[in-house]
C-alpha cells in the first residue's frame, strides 16, 4: 500500500479560498522571520511555549509523512528526526537536513536510544496504531526527563462514523481516553483541548483565549501535550 504517496490525494480535504488566503498570510508571516512557509507554526509553538531558553534540542516526529511538522528551522534545535514506516519522503527529508528513521511503530518499538529526545510529536498518527499502550511506553522511554510529547488525534465524539473514512484508522480516542493513556504511563498533562489545525495556527495572529474558544466549536480533533517528569 503506497500510503505516504497517496495520503494527501485520498484522505485530505481540498482547501477552499479562505484557507488558501490564510496559508498565504501565515507564509508571509513565516518568511518575515526567516522561515520558508506556513507549516512551521506548530513546532514553533511547542518550542516557544515549553523550551524557551533551551538549546541543542532534539525533535522527533513519529509518523512524519512529508515532514511538515519539522519544517521550523531554529538555532535552538540541533537535530530534527522524522520516523515513518514508509520511506517515500525519506530522500526529500534528508535533502532538507532532516534525519530519517524507517521503522514500523506497530511493533511497539522506536529504534532510538532511551532519554535521547526533547520533544516528540505524533500528529494524526496514534489512531492508525493498534498498540497505543506500547506506543506510550516507548514515548516515555525515548524522551529525556522533562521532555514533552505533542499528540493530535481525531475526536471520535465529533468525527463519529467519518472516522472510518480512512481505512487505516484502528483506534478511536476520546478526551478521557487520551488523558488515561498518557497519565497512566507516567506523564504530567500540560494541555488537553479541542484541536483544529488552522485555528491552532491562528493563535499566532490572535490572543490564545480567542483561538482556544473557537476551537471548542470548530475543533473536531484533540490535542494532548504532556511532560515526562524530571527527577
Amino acid at each position: 500500500m503506497d500510503y505516504a504517496k497517496n495520503y494527501e490525494r485520498c484522505c485530505l480535504e481540498s482547501t477552499n479560498a479562505l484557507q488558501r488566503w490564510f496559508m498565504q498570510v501565515m507564509t508571509r508571516k513565516a518568511q518575515a522571520i526567516g522561515q520558508k512557509g506556513h507549516k512551521i507554526w506548530s513546532l514553533k509553538y511547542a518550542i516557544d511555549e515549553y523550551f524557551q531558553g533551551n538549546t541543542n534540542l532534539r525533535v522527533l516526529d513519529c509518523g512524519a509523512w512529508n515532514g511538515w511538522f519539522l519544517s521550523y528551522d531554529s538555532p535552538q534545535i540541533s537535530q530534527r528526526i522524522a520516523l515513518d514506516f514508509d520511506a517515500h519522503f525519506g530522500p526529500q527529508l534528508l535533502s532538507e537536513g532532516v534525519g530519517f528513521v524507517l521503522a514500523d511503530m506497530e511493533k511497539g518499538y522506536f529504534p532510538l536510544a532511551a532519554g535521547s529526545i526533547d520533544l516528540l510529536a505524533m500528529t494524526s498518527t496514534l489512531e492508525h496504531l493498534g498498540c497505543p499502550e506500547k506506543i506510550a511506553t516507548e514515548i516515555y522511554r525515548v524522551l529525556k526527563p522533562g521532555g514533552v510529547v505533542f499528540i493530535t488525534v481525531p475526536d471520535i465524539m465529533k468525527y463519529k462514523f467519518r472516522f472510518w473514512n480512512d481505512i487505516t484508522h484502528k483506534r478511536p480516542f476520546t478526551r478521557d481516553a487520551l488523558a488515561f493513556l498518557f497519565e497512566t504511563h507516567g506523564f504530567d498533562t500540560l494541555e488537553l483541548c479541542s484541536y483544529n489545525h488552522n485555528l491552532f495556527v491562528a493563535g499566532n495572529l490572535f490572543p490564545r483565549p480567542i483561538h482556544r474558544f473557537l476551537m471548542r466549536f470548530r475543533g473536531d480533533a484533540l490535542l494532548y501535550i504532556g511532560r515526562k517528569p524530571a527527577p
